[in-house]
């Protein structure tokens, strides 16, 4: 697909248009079922610079509204006040791509408006004649009742240029064009050439300017467009006017998003607060003087280091947008208004959503254009739900100030600012897109086992928990488990947490498999008289036994454990998983037919040659990763420091623990998660999870750290084991180091901690759990040229699990990579 950037023809963005409409009732992909259909009497219905509006959203000007198409589109999904792309003199740009970054909180390049100026005026003309075309052909009330803002930029030398006052000629006069192009549409509407189309595009501008634009220059420009243009003005203001305190301790502090940078240099060559409020005053008094109005647009994106691999490396900085720049944005707007009694116009634009419109709105702002949000699934739709979060709100400008003020509060704390109220980064996933049946649900490719997500979840819709079951158990061997304590990375894909929150995807597995329900399971093969050899049972294990036994295949298993389950089975909290539960998945095994021995270690009870000689045709090696790994600490090895497996198993099998008043845990995962509750749980004590990193960095699942830190379980963050404290033989203490994060990344993309020199500090403690991941136990693999790898795991062909040895198998835990989650094992 080519990179280059290029507009349609006249009469193909009509014929296109018109053909659509005509031939499918919908308009740019958009079903006329989700045109916004006006209401004359709506209270959100508002005035922009003395021109009736129908709402007061819109896009921002951006990517929405470069071409003619997408501000059609917009406008179609109730978009009434639309600002268009930035225009400058530098009309040949090189963008740099990709230029927008929009996972989660949104980031964007610094220049990336790729028409030159004759061409974005032509698409700002068809968008301009399309929209009032349509309000006629559509029948729709009222007029179109729409306003086109303006942006330019961004200094006073490139304003005097003479593309740019042709461009402002034109706007203020675009007869010719408009005349030309309704020539083009006549042809699929004639109606057209009856319809009152204004020739003035717009008479209001928003001036964005750069970095680094002095004072005085920004005044100058606005006095210009003000005296010499007649253009109602609107100056777009820069976040950092909050200054460094209060744009770092809402984004970093308040917020969370400790990943963010925010440089010194920022603030340095930005417009400050005090030379800004002055030069504000002095302009408005030019636009009284002009008959005018003038205000601020709210805000410009904020600069910040680029620290993320996806704009090109010689993009060292990058602009933040989206959910964070909201706090800082009404916390800005807040402060301005004090100033000026709130009687100062403020358009806004950073981070709307659905969720917020409503309160922007109540505080005084006078129209809300957004970008990020509409770059999230679902697109100008969107903007459906501002209207109707508005719809029965009541807007009184007597309390606006108020209300404001009461608002910069609430973001600092509201979850749906923070950053770890969703995983929002993984919805695209490593899955190829042609150009053509691309389309597939993110949640499936994220699934180890691709369920088939969108049918249960349709089925349970539905009532139908019967055939719910029948598609889950097509695909899962092990539903009534990963019911419960899947990873659930399905979640993380899930589209919807781009809307609001995702899909609770496991518990709705969990409510459609906990019913009983006598449905028919997977056919089984008629038997092919292969034997297979299983060594243990865990997910794994049990996993391939119900495979391979539905594939015709007599099959055995070998558990060293009085249990199955491996893990699972022995390890993992009742609390999260009852052994009820657990054992409604195992009896799958039995209804197969498949045979388990227990108590039976392969290398102390029996040989991989003897159960060759047994005549199993294949060997499979489940063995998991049952080996607690230690850290190479003084003190390590004295009893008070436990195994995170051996306690778990000690503790699952209730026998008699004695661990003191004050536990703790290294480490940051889903096992270090589950000694630190099961510790809390087992009486009145203390109990700390240490960890060299933050929070927001453990890979442990956010569902279980949110649960652990509501149990009032302390996480020291930033703090390295370095010794532990044995004193007459018993264990005293934990030494750690304080450290703190780097501005270096590692391969995950996290910032690297280092140690603060001189900062030790002794934590005392009656016990130490390590839960720093497992290795795995090969001696039964004497004598048999299996090849490990350099990890210390079973080198495995990744399609087939094939091991170096023909007939031999491996997977789960055991193999490769090694430990991974329960779903992946399965």
């Amino acid at each position: 697909m080519s990179d280059l950037f290029r507009p349609i023809g006249a009469d193909q963005l009509a014929r296109w248009l018109f053909t659509e409409l005509d031939s499918r009732d919908s308009a740019f992909g958009i079903p006329r079922e989700y045109f916004y259909s006006p209401d004359l009497y709506a209270p959100y219905r508002t005035t922009a610079f003395g021109h009736q509006i129908g709402t007061p959203f819109g896009p921002a000007a951006g990517p929405h509204t470069q071409m003619a198409q997408n501000i059609v589109a917009a406008w179609l999904c109730g978009a009434r006040y639309i600002e268009l792309k930035t225009v400058q003199t530098l009309d040949e740009l090189d963008v740099s791509k990709p230029c927008i970054d929009m996972e989660d909180e949104g980031y964007n390049v610094e220049w990336s408006q790729e028409l030159k100026i004759h061409e974005s005026f032509e698409e700002y003309v068809r968008a301009w004649v399309l929209i009032h075309a349509l309000h006629h052909k559509l029948g729709l009330a009222g007029e179109p009742d729409v306003v086109f803002n303006l942006s330019v930029g961004y200094d006073l030398a490139g304003i005097h240029k003479p593309n740019m006052h042709w461009f402002l000629d034109q706007v203020a006069d675009c007869s010719e064009s408009k005349r030309e192009f309704i020539d083009e549409v006549a042809t699929y509407y004639p109606e057209i050439r009856y319809i009152n189309i204004p020739d003035r595009l717009s008479d209001n501008v928003t001036l964005s300017t750069m970095h680094g634009c002095p004072p005085e220059e920004i005044e100058g420009i606005c006095e210009y467009l003000l005296r010499k243009r007649q253009l109602h003005t609107l100056v777009k203001c820069n976040p950092t006017l909050l200054g460094p305190e209060g744009v770092r301790s809402l984004i970093n502090r308040d917020l969370k998003f400790t990943d963010i940078v925010v440089p010194d240099l920022a603030f340095e060559h930005d417009l400050k607060f005090d030379d800004a409020i002055p030069m504000l005053r002095r302009l408005q008094t030019v636009a009284n003087s002009c008959d005018l109005e003038f205000g601020v647009k709210l805000s410009n994106t904020l600069e910040v280091e680029n620290r993320r691999s996806v704009f090109g490396p010689d993009e060292k900085m990058m602009y933040l947008s989206g959910r964070p720049l909201h706090a800082i944005t009404v916390n800005l707007a807040a402060k301005i208004a004090d100033e000026f009694d709130g009687l100062l116009p403020m358009s806004f634009s950073a981070g709307a959503s659905c969720h917020n419109v409503a309160k922007l709105l109540q505080s005084g702002m006078q129209t809300i254009t957004v970008c990020s949000d509409l770059l999230k699934t679902g697109g100008y739709l969107r903007l459906l739900d501002y209207i109707e979060a508005v719809r029965d709100i009541s807007i009184t400008r007597d309390f606006a100030l108020a209300t404001l003020r009461s608002y910069a509060d609430e973001v600092r704390t509201d979850p749906l600012n923070m950053k770890s109220e969703f995983v929002t980064s993984g919805t695209k996933t490593d899955r190829q897109l042609g150009a053509f049946d691309c389309i597939k649900a993110p949640c499936v490719d994220a699934c180890p086992l691709e369920q088939k997500v969108p049918r249960y979840m349709a089925e349970v819709r539905d009532n139908d928990l019967a055939a719910a079951q029948r598609t889950i158990h097509a695909d899962n061997p092990l539903p009534c488990t990963l019911g419960r304590i899947c990873d659930h990375l399905c979640e993380e894909a899930c589209i919807r947490t781009h809307l609001d929150e995702p899909v609770a995807i496991r518990d709705i597995k969990r409510y459609a498999v906990d019913r009983d329900y006598d449905i028919e399971r997977p056919p089984v093969s008629a038997a092919t008289g292969q034997k297979v050899a299983i060594i243990g049972a865990g997910p794994g294990g049990m996993s391939a036994a119900i495979a391979l036994a539905r594939g015709g295949m007599q099959v055995e298993i070998f558990e060293e454990q009085s249990y199955a389950g491996g893990m699972v089975g022995g390890v993992v909290p009742e609390y999260r998983l009852p052994r009820a539960v657990f054992d409604k998945d195992y009896a799958t095994l039995a209804e197969l037919g498949v045979e388990v021995h227990f108590d039976t270690r392969v290398g102390r009870d029996i040989t991989l040659s003897q159960l060759r000689a047994d005549g199993f045709d294949n060997i499979i090696i489940m063995a998991g990763a049952q080996l607690g790994k230690t850290l190479a600490l003084k003190g390590a090895d004295n009893d008070g420091v436990l195994d995170a497996l051996h306690f778990l198993r000690q503790s699952k099998e209730r026998q008699s623990l004695t661990i003191g008043e004050h536990v703790a845990i290294i480490g940051a995962g889903d096992t270090a998660m589950d000694c630190a509750r099961v510790a809390w749980r087992l009486g009145d004590r203390q109990v700390t999870l240490v960890y060299r990193r933050t929070i927001d960095q453990m890979p442990a699942d956010r569902e279980e750290i949110a649960q652990l830190l509501e149990e009032g379980i302390e996480v020291l963050e930033l703090a390295q084991p370095e010794q532990v404290i044995v004193e007459k033989g018993k264990l005293r203490g934990l030494r750690c180091r304080r450290m703190q994060l780097s501005d270096d990344l590692d391969a995950s993309g996290r910032r690297i901690p280092v140690e603060i020199p001189a900062s030790d500090f002794d934590l005392s403690i009656d016990t130490l759990i390590l839960a720093i991941s497992q290795s795995a136990v090969l001696d039964f693999l004497e004598g048999e040229p299996i090849a490990v790898n350099e990890r210390g795991y079973i080198a495995v062909d990744p399609d087939t699990f094939a091991t170096s040895v023909p007939g031999i198998y491996a997977g789960g835990d055991v193999a490769n990579d090694g430990p991974a989650t329960i779903v992946k094992a399965a």
